[in-house]
């Protein structure tokens, strides 16, 4: 995956924004509204239709962990939940995230909380 700043010239001057597309640009993980720097991820990728539309790849200048990828200066835990399953706790910045699906619906875990009172 990787990010993508949308370059189509469009007639009636609608803003671009950026993208975080599948290698195949098939599917939309993520974007990022013009003039803002705030990362939204879908809960699953969604389709995107990108004929007629032109794309240039942008670095991830958003402080933002690509599914999959794990930067190397981002901390991170696994911690195993109740009922036995593993999640990655990471911490960016002063932001922490976590791959469970509580985290997903709520935007905060016990899991989360467990790593912040260490």
């Amino acid at each position: 995956m990787k990010f993508f700043q949308e370059t189509t010239d469009w007639a009636n001057n609608i803003a671009n924004h950026v993208y975080l597309l599948t290698d195949d640009k098939s599917k939309m993980v993520a974007y990022v509204q013009a003039g803002t720097n705030s990362v939204f991820t879908f809960k699953n990728p969604i389709r995107i239709e990108t004929r007629g539309r032109t794309f240039k790849p942008v670095a991830n200048s958003f402080d933002y962990v690509i599914p999959g990828e794990v930067a190397a200066t981002v901390p991170q835990w696994i911690v195993k939940g109740s009922t036995g399953s593993n999640y990655i706790v990471r911490k960016t910045g002063n932001t922490y995230t976590c791959t469970c699906t509580g985290f997903g619906f709520r935007g905060s875990c016990k899991h989360v909380t467990t790593i912040q009172a260490k």
